[in-house]
């Protein structure tokens, strides 16, 4: 009977540790620092919808190999898919913001490294949880001897033994369960991690998509301008020609041309330049220059500069995973306090052998211990101290980074203020320099203005449509840095 009860001990203790590992065991009563536990489970069902999906699978045919081969610089060297396993949109096709986000999330180093981080938090949980499962082992060995000693006839004889066992070892059991704790908020705070970086990386594609655009729209201008010095320097030609203007108008209508040429040169480069950065925060490599889809407006931002900041201290990833290690530190604290009372320690086993399947020995073990701390030479009441003052760090940390984030937001904010309300005014400079530009012309024309005259409209008529394309781009790239500020990309 008493053989019987032992083995219902044991199986009641494996299937205690299976109910553990499962996430249904509440902490101890002891333990201070049960919080963030159902956060923590959140953040584990999160995990399993993570958004950066696995890289194409590395047996492709011969022609997939091929397409993608870095050396041609004809497509990226690494080619992710979606989420639905469908293939990411092609970056030589036309390319909308939506498209750039996505192919940057699946793409991008950082985040592949973030998901990795993720994936390794989740392995360290499961590890700890491990720690109360138990061993089994099942095995079989044959012996063969053959000797002769002196004065007797030689020996020859053989043994077997089968066995199988299970054991359970249980140590600290209150250090365990923390262990678990700390495991789950290391999940959390990696999801937090992957959620700053994903962020990051749509800040930094939206502000690179910004700039193309702007370079492309420049070279639209810089374009209408070099044809308005080709009309210029043609219609100063046949004024010479007729009598009607002297050379010198000539000679400077044909250099204001080549001044612009060079002009049109460098905002073409610029293009390219703005086009190898967006692909670089792409994570893809291509000669080619992206065709993406014009943004004809842009989205007004209205909110209260004292909202922008609380959304960023509730939303900020950064921010969340301060708050997870303070969270961390006073479970360490508890830990080191834990030094001070009894551990508790528990094993059971049972195992059958025998010298053939039969196996019909059979030894079951089962001990319960208690280990009561009396002197350890300080080292709990030092670990304690330690403890505290990693906890005081830890919150002077949080406070520092709060600051921080004011510090971001209101910069942001300003930034976006500043580039509105420069959008009216530099949209009237365009309008009253087209007036004048018109205006000169005419009086060049009827023999009225000079070329000087005529130059200085054209200048400021230029001038006029490329701070107003600034101003707009300037807003879009502010707004972007104000969301990514907030955590709300």
């Amino acid at each position: 009977m008493l053989m019987k009860n032992f083995r219902l001990l044991f199986i009641a203790v494996f299937l205690f540790s299976g109910v553990f590992v499962q996430g249904e065991i509440v902490a101890s009563s002891t333990d201070s620092a049960s919080v963030g536990q159902t956060s923590a489970a959140a953040a584990v069902q999160s995990a399993k919808d993570a958004v950066i999906p696995p890289v194409q699978d590395a047996a492709a045919s011969t022609e997939q190999k091929a397409a993608i081969h870095p050396a041609k610089n004809e497509k990226p060297a690494m080619v992710p898919r979606g989420v639905d396993g469908k293939p990411l949109p092609d970056v030589n096709g036309k390319l909308t913001l939506e498209d750039c986000i996505q192919i940057a999330l699946a793409n991008s180093p950082k985040a592949v490294s973030a998901q990795l981080n993720l994936q390794n938090a989740h392995v360290n949980l499961n590890l700890a949880k491990s720690e109360f499962l138990p061993t089994v082992s099942a095995g079989a060995s044959q012996g063969y001897n053959n000797g002769k000693t002196d004065g007797s006839s030689r020996t020859d004889h053989g043994a077997s033994d089968v066995y199988a066992q299970a054991e359970i070892s249980i140590s600290g059991i209150s250090d365990m369960v923390r262990n678990v704790k700390t495991q789950k908020l290391a999940v959390e705070q990696a999801e937090l991690n992957l959620d700053s970086v994903k962020n990051d990386i749509i800040r930094t594609v939206k502000k690179n998509y910004y700039a193309l655009l702007s370079a492309v729209r420049a070279v639209g201008i810089r374009t209408q301008s070099r044809d308005l010095y080709k009309d210029q320097y043609e219609r100063s030609a046949e004024y010479f020609r007729l009598g009607l203007r002297p050379k010198v108008d000539v000679t400077t209508a044909e250099v204001n041309l080549n001044n612009e040429e060079l002009s049109l040169i460098r905002a073409k480069n610029l293009v390219k330049t703005a086009s190898a950065q967006l692909a670089n925060s792409l994570g893809v490599t291509t000669p080619k220059i992206l065709d993406i889809e014009d943004i004809v407006s842009f989205e007004k931002f209205d909110m209260p500069f004292d909202q922008a900041v609380q959304t960023a201290y509730a939303n900020r990833p950064d921010v969340l995973s301060a708050q997870t290690d303070v969270r961390i530190s006073q479970i360490k604290l508890n830990q080191a306090k834990a030094g001070f009372f009894p551990t508790f320690s528990f094993s059971a086993g049972f195992s059958k052998n025998g010298d053939d399947f039969s196996l019909d020995n059979e030894e079951t073990k089962l001990l319960a211990a208690i280990e009561i701390p009396i002197f350890s030479a300080f080292k709990t009441y030092n670990g304690v101290k330690q403890a505290k003052i990693s906890l005081e760090n830890t919150l002077n940390s949080n406070r520092s980074l709060l600051n921080d984030v004011f510090l971001e937001v209101q910069s942001a904010y300003i930034n976006m203020q500043e580039a509105s309300e420069s959008i009216p005014i530099a949209e009237l400079n365009v309008e009253k320099a087209k007036e004048n530009l018109d205006l000169s012309r005419g009086r060049y024309n009827e023999g009225i203005g000079d070329i000087i005259e005529l130059k200085d409209a054209e200048v400021a008529y230029t001038d006029a449509e490329l701070s107003l394309l600034t101003a707009r781009y300037d807003y879009a790239s502010a707004v972007a840095d104000l969301k990514q500020a907030m955590g709300t990309n």
